[in-house]
């Protein structure tokens, strides 16, 4: 493997990692809203989501994107390879679990309830559509 590629591919999966990871951890964040007697968390919980997804979340996303495109260049894959597209609309799936969370913490965080079964369900969207990228990455398709 050359070492650009490697490179740009190391680049790529730290950037999945941190953004699947930090959208993990305002899940778990979410949760905590979710918990009976959180009135007292509410401000903390408001301010580490918002430094969480600015500081770690937004930058990952960009780096994995940029990353993305660039693995696609240098491996020449067609954007129409079907593995690719189930792929990208994945990841349009884990964005819009990433919004949803966003707003739920937002509700939360202004005293609105969240109830216990939110945090589960996205926690379980993101592991599995985490899973199902990797398997099509790892098979490309096949």
């Amino acid at each position: 493997m050359p070492s650009v590629l490697a490179f740009v591919l190391t680049l790529h999966l730290t950037g999945i990692v941190f953004w699947v990871g930090s959208l993990m951890a305002r899940v778990l964040l979410l949760g905590r809203l979710a918990s009976p007697g959180s009135g007292e968390a509410r401000p903390v919980v408001a301010g580490l989501h918002r430094r969480l997804h600015l500081m770690v979340e937004v930058p990952a996303f960009i780096v994995l994107l940029i990353a993305g495109f660039a693995l696609l260049h240098l491996t020449r894959t067609p954007l129409t390879a079907p593995w690719l597209l189930a792929k990208l609309v994945l990841v349009a799936v884990l964005l819009a679990l990433d919004v949803l969370v966003s707003v739920q913490i937002k509700r939360g965080a202004a005293g609105k309830r969240i109830t216990a079964s939110q945090p589960v369900l996205y926690a379980l969207g993101v592991v599995v559509g985490t899973a199902l990228i990797m398997y099509l990455v790892l098979t490309k398709g096949a």
